[in-house]
């Protein structure tokens, strides 16, 4: 750490002297810095492609000078945003002290807010035309099918099953016979990828300030050119409908929905194609079960149940929620 610090130092002019690792989050490995009584947010990227960071750079670039309250990264001397240290890759941002709220636990406003922020992004992501090479990923049956029973092959060969592994059988058993039954081309939905998304869009990779209302939004990790009604409806389940799912979870649903629509007028048609093209994307999904047995990687393991619990809800009430959120 101590040669990192020279190295941030020496980059960027500071004479920051000690780390705080932050633990909000599983997925990425991030740091506070401290220069007395300033502080500075150090990210470490959790993948080694260079292309891939500038693109993610590109995008942020391109929000914020489109009005999106992005947190962009610090240039450093060598006028670049990010720099390489011992085969990582890091980008240093200002610290960002301001309001965050809890899953479940989002007030009205914030809900209005968040809905509203997604439908700006969207509308200027509709215009981009960024060299930016990711795009929506479509999913593949017989490659799934084939993931499937391998993890259940790697769980077959344990003599004492736990939780975890229980609720995994689950999962794929249910995702598989979700697939055999309704297979579904990517093609026939109609969506293309038109439009540069944020990837990420959860309460969780936003601040909140005065009157609850989105002030920053960061992360942009996944960013890629894909159907905007995909983020929204994944945004949307991710964020209200991911535990117990209450009519309340559905009202609040609703008024987020709402909200965005108010800044992006979407057809009831392309909302009724995007709400079963997430659920489509949602049941070909792997990616918890594929970490943990096919990669010996833990990271991802907190969101199996509510990964389950979503798909199983929709399995049982899809056109029930699709009514309730869309109407008749």
């Amino acid at each position: 750490m101590d040669e990192l610090l020279k190295r941030i130092n020496e980059l960027y002019g500071l004479k920051v002297h000690s780390f705080e690792k932050v633990t909000k989050g599983s997925l990425s490995e991030n740091h506070i810095l401290l220069e007395g009584d300033k502080k500075y947010f150090l990210k470490k990227y959790r993948f080694d492609n260079k292309e891939k960071i500038e693109e993610i750079h590109l995008a942020k670039k391109y929000f914020a000078e489109g009005g999106i309250p992005v947190i962009l990264p610090i240039t450093n001397k060598e006028g670049n945003t990010f720099f390489c240290f011992e085969n990582g890759y890091f980008a240093l941002f200002p610290f960002i002290d301001e309001k965050e709220f809890k899953r479940g636990s989002l007030p009205d406003k914030a809900i209005i807010s968040l809905g509203e922020m997604l439908g700006r992004m969207h509308l200027l992501g509709g215009k981009a035309k960024l060299p930016i090479n990711n795009k929506f990923k479509t999913w593949e049956k017989e490659k799934i099918l084939t993931h499937i029973e391998l993890i259940k092959s790697e769980i077959n060969k344990k003599e004492i099953l736990n939780d975890f592994d229980k609720l995994t059988l689950e999962s794929v058993e249910l995702k598989k016979n979700l697939i055999s039954k309704g297979f579904v081309e990517h093609e026939s939905f109609n969506l293309p990828n038109d439009h540069l998304i944020h990837g990420d869009y959860l309460e969780s990779n936003v601040f909140f300030g005065e009157n609850n209302q989105v002030s920053h939004v960061f992360d942009f990790e996944k960013t890629n050119y894909s159907p905007r009604v995909y983020e929204l409806f994944r945004s949307l389940m991710y964020v209200f409908l991911s535990e117990e799912i209450t009519d309340e979870d559905i009202n609040k649903a609703k008024s987020y929905l709402n909200s965005y629509l108010n800044f992006y007028p979407t057809s009831k048609d392309e909302l009724r194609r995007g709400l079963k093209f997430y659920y489509t994307k949602s049941i070909h999904g792997l990616w918890v079960e594929y970490e943990h047995y096919l990669k010996n990687n833990n990271r991802a393991d907190e969101f199996l149940l509510s990964d389950f619990r979503r798909i199983k809800y929709l399995s049982e009430h899809f056109n029930e929620l699709e009514v309730k959120l869309l109407g008749n």
